[in-house]
């Protein structure tokens, strides 16, 4: 037999392409060498947002900002955690992986993929044949080559998602979303945490202005952060020691977030001509067509920006024009969301971003204590940043707050669709949401929002 469509990787680009493919009538199939679901539901994003709201309840328990309301945090079952933690994801993955692809007739092979010519796959001995291929084998954790650094046996993501333990003392390597959501979730579930990020801020794709001040605000939790930190080596023991440029650090367990590397190892690409990049990423050109005509790739894989909507977009792409279409991946309005308490979401470009490009752009700025939402419910710290060009066109926005991944939606599309600010300001806002500080932020431009009253 010879499919339309085989698919190598069973995450979202890989089960997004699988039922494009089977909604077009394609014979399909999907192999998958470990669980099905990929990253996502397994030991990313399901699991590690579960962590941060768990934590969140606890610390909110003990720390929320209402005068009258008297509450108590009791601490951590963690065995009644890790229960809950594997029914939520493998009733997910039943749901939303196993389920639908039942659903859509598509089958999955359990095994190894490895391509053994231009044209030919063999999955544990079982040779198969397609007109095309997607390949949408994800990425994984990368682990720096620092000495001692194995011998501790560091956790990563995937780890510290299992929650193993509550260390008294943990050292978290790497200062992005993954390190300082996991650092948060971790302090407030009672471990003593140390960031040391190597570069000069955090979370590189963000606005520095708003990076800093989730900085202050984690550190008046009680987390240390240490930015501009090259760790020269790991002594190994029962009292791991971290010895950096900036002195040393003590823990019991370590947290390497520093990343993630393309899992493209042991495909056999060679044999079937698909040239990889310098981070070992499948090289694709703007259809997502690899060096091999008849081979595609989607998802983490294929040095796409590694958010799961991404690669669920990348995904359907890729099977569409594998199976004869000829489109392009439309990557405006990507959003970007890190998971803390306040969270940080952004959407296009940041000031320093446009001001290379357009120096008469223009920017406006709107703290929290401006917003009736945030001021209600008694907490104020964070920030709205607008940035548009010179004919009023939104460029970008990024927001400080809690829930600011719900309110970005607004923003997405105007970057997306070329929207106007006089657009969010003549929308209409729902009173007491945070949404509403995007029409107080473009306000921002023209208007000295304090001297306005509620709504208008």
């Amino acid at each position: 037999m010879i499919y339309d469509l085989l698919i190598v990787g069973s995450g979202s680009a890989g089960v997004a392409a699988a039922l494009e493919a089977s909604q077009q009538g394609a014979q399909v199939a999907v192999i998958e060498s470990n669980v099905l679901g990929g990253t996502c539901v397994n030991v990313g994003c399901v699991p590690s947002k579960a962590l941060l709201w768990e934590a969140e309840a606890l610390h909110q328990a003990g720390h929320h900002p209402f005068a009258g309301i008297h509450t108590q945090a009791l601490g951590v079952d963690l065995g009644a955690l890790q229960g809950a933690h594997r029914d939520l994801i493998e009733g997910l993955r039943r749901a939303k992986y196993q389920e639908v692809l039942e659903a859509a007739g598509v089958p999955w092979i359990k095994g190894r993929a490895r391509f053994i010519d231009e044209a030919t796959l063999d999955v544990e001995g079982e040779i198969l044949k397609a007109e095309h291929y997607i390949l949408a084998p994800g990425a994984a954790p990368a682990i720096p080559q620092i000495p001692g650094l194995a011998e501790s046996r560091p956790w990563t993501y995937v780890e510290a998602l299992a929650i193993p333990s509550i260390p008294r003392r943990l050292v978290v390597l790497g200062g992005g979303a993954v390190g300082l959501e996991l650092a948060q979730a971790y302090a407030r579930l009672g471990a003593r945490v140390s960031v040391l990020e190597a570069a000069s801020r955090l979370l590189l794709a963000e606005d520095p202005e708003l990076t800093e001040l989730l900085r202050e605000i984690l550190e008046a939790e009680g987390l240390e952060i240490r930015t501009g930190i090259q760790v020269e080596r790991v002594e190994p023991g029962e009292e791991i020691r971290v010895v950096t440029n900036q002195g040393s650090w003590e823990a019991e367990a370590i947290l390497v977030a520093t990343g993630r590397l393309p899992r493209t190892a042991g495909l056999g690409l060679e044999a079937a001509g698909v040239e990889r990049g310098p981070r070992g990423e499948l090289r694709v050109d703007p259809s997502l067509r690899t060096s091999n005509p008849r081979i595609f790739a989607a998802g983490d894989a294929a040095g796409l920006p590694q958010y799961v909507y991404v690669a669920a977009a990348s995904g359907r792409v890729a099977a569409r024009n594998a199976l004869g279409a000829q489109e392009l991946l439309d990557l405006r309005g990507v959003p970007r969301v890190t998971f803390t308490t306040p969270s940080l979401a952004s959407v296009g470009l940041r000031e320093e971003e446009a001001r290379r490009s357009d120096p008469n752009i223009r920017v406006a700025r709107l703290s929290l204590h401006e917003v009736p939402r945030a001021i209600t419910q008694r907490e104020e710290r964070g920030l709205f940043k607008l940035v548009v060009d010179q004919e009023g066109v939104v460029l970008g926005l990024s927001i400080l707050a809690p829930g600011a991944g719900e309110a970005l939606q607004e923003a997405i599309l105007a970057v997306k669709y070329g929207l106007n600010y006089r657009d969010l300001i003549e929308t209409f806002h729902p009173y007491l949401t945070l949404a509403e500080g995007i029409r107080l932020v473009a306000q921002a431009l023209d208007t000295d929002v304090k001297r306005l009253s509620c709504c208008a």
